[in-house]
């Protein structure tokens, strides 16, 4: 089979398979990981790229069961794919479907008809990246556009059915039909409402999503306040990710469509922890990118919110989402730290944050969960170096050590064949640390240290060189300046 083939082109498990892709990359998994974090089994990855490319029409249930339960797909989502096979998709405009080959003043075209900002300030790679998350929107915009149509057919039917019961003066039978029409009206206006919010978000429009997307969730809770509630968890995604590549604005609206779901109380107790935790994520993003002392409130809500979804669920019960929010309750204490009165205050948040990761570890193990406990070894080693920064004597250096052996752990997982880009921030984050333990020894040994720190960074930047941005090239740069400046005062001491 191939792209270009119209008719496969419709089948359900090439749908899927984009589906699966856009939700991985969401949420920064390789296909690899998704195979651990599916069957753990790393094998599985060569059917994943085969279902991800359009290869597979039909894939199993269980198969589909199994992805969406590891990516959190929502049913509803899987639901509207398979209705859609029914009448197949338009097929993706030629200007978005082949962006690889587009020339500079093509892509600077298209990106204006999103309405991305400092198009012309853009390299082509840039625009290209920004252009295929446009791609991967528009295929979102149109599924919810295209779900009208079933919709319009079920009404259509459904009036018909309506007036022959009022034909028979069978007023039981019309009346509930009634019902059925009146909420059919009702999810139309919704799916138009959502398109509508999509369209917005194609645009970069952000307050006019928000406020539809809003709209239409408020539509909903006059039918289903539990379904209302999980729309907005849904809702509160989209504006999410567009706050984290586009505009953090929609940080805080992704925030604000939480509200109302949070306080929802008949809502399971793990649904209303995830939404908790969401709201939280929110915060913090928010938190990291706004100035003190406008950050401190944002990060302390968030804190707040980490806890309050803890006590909602237990970690025996719901391992998993315990684990995931003392992991974003320790990045968020660790954020914290930075903005403390004093020295003392940043320890004791540092503390905190390390106690939260050690409690993810035990629920996160290498050999059941080797992605979820690579990244909380890494935040732990961190915060380690952190608080090592604010410990004088031995006590700092042992910190460091410590840092220095759980990096260097994390290494089994983060290889640079599988996951180049999360190998180099492990070269960096060691280049830190033993730059740190090169300042606090003496003679030949702080000589051994820096040595190994300038072979860290190094690494790093062979990998930031290619597939990183200016930020991450940038940073690197400056350390290694730093490492060699270091290097020379050692020597000429």
């Amino acid at each position: 089979m191939t792209k270009g083939d119209d008719k496969e082109g419709t089948a359900f498990g090439v749908r899927f398979g984009l589906l699966v892709r856009s939700f991985r990359d969401d949420l920064g998994l390789s296909v690899k990981d998704l195979a651990v974090r599916a069957w753990n089994d790393e094998g599985r990855k060569a059917s994943i790229s085969r279902l991800e490319n359009g290869h597979v029409a039909n894939p199993t249930a269980r198969t589909v069961q199994t992805l969406a339960h590891a990516l959190d797909i929502p049913q509803d989502d899987i639901d509207a794919l398979r209705e859609a096979v029914q009448k197949p998709a338009e097929a993706m405009p030629p200007q978005l479907d082949g962006l690889g080959n587009a020339r500079r003043d093509q892509l600077e075209a298209l990106a204006s008809r999103f309405e991305i900002d400092r198009v012309y300030d853009r390299s082509d790679a840039e625009l290209r990246v920004l252009l295929d998350d446009k791609a991967t929107e528009y295929r979102v915009f149109k599924q919810r556009f295209q779900e009208l149509d079933g919709l319009a057919a079920e009404l259509t039917n459904t009036k018909a059915a309506a007036a022959e019961a009022a034909a028979r003066l069978d007023f039981a039978e019309y009346d509930m039909l009634l019902i059925k029409v009146d909420r059919i009206y009702s999810s139309m206006a919704v799916r138009a409402k959502e398109a509508r919010a999509h369209n917005a978000l194609l645009r970069g429009r952000i307050e006019e999503a928000f406020l539809v997307f809003s709209s239409a969730a408020e539509a909903l809770n006059t039918l289903d306040t539990m379904q209302s509630a999980e729309k907005r968890l849904e809702y509160h995604r989209f504006l999410f990710e567009h706050g984290l590549r586009y505009d953090p604005a929609g940080l805080r609206y992704s925030a604000e469509i939480l509200k109302p779901a949070v306080a929802v109380q008949c809502w399971p107790a793990p649904r209303r922890a995830r939404a908790l935790q969401n709201y939280a994520n929110a915060l913090a993003n928010m938190g990291m990118r706004t100035d003190a002392p406008d950050s401190t409130p944002l990060l302390d809500d968030a804190i707040s919110a980490y806890h309050s979804a803890l006590r909602l669920v237990t970690d025996t019960d719901h391992g998993e989402t315990w684990g995931m929010i003392q992991q974003n309750l320790g990045a968020t204490l660790s954020l914290r730290a930075k903005h403390a009165a004093h020295h003392a205050e940043a320890r004791d948040y540092l503390g905190q944050a390390i106690d939260a990761f050690s409690t993810a570890l035990k629920l996160r193990s290498e050999t059941e969960m080797p992605v979820e406990w690579a990244m909380t070894t890494q935040n732990l080693a961190v915060a380690l170096l952190e608080k090592a920064k604010l410990t004088d004597g031995t006590k700092g250096t042992a910190l460091l050590e410590k840092a220095k052996d759980l990096l260097e752990n994390t290494l089994d997982v983060r290889t640079q064949s599988d996951t180049p880009f999360d190998w180099a921030l492990t070269q960096e984050n060691l280049a830190i640390v033993t730059k740190a333990l090169g300042e606090r020894t003496q003679a030949e040994v702080s000589a051994k240290y820096l040595e190994r720190a300038q072979t860290h960074i190094l690494a790093a930047l062979r990998i930031y060189e290619g597939e990183a941005g200016s930020f991450y090239r940038a940073k690197a740069r400056t350390l290694k300046n730093e490492i060699q400046q270091k290097s020379l005062e050692r020597h000429l001491q």
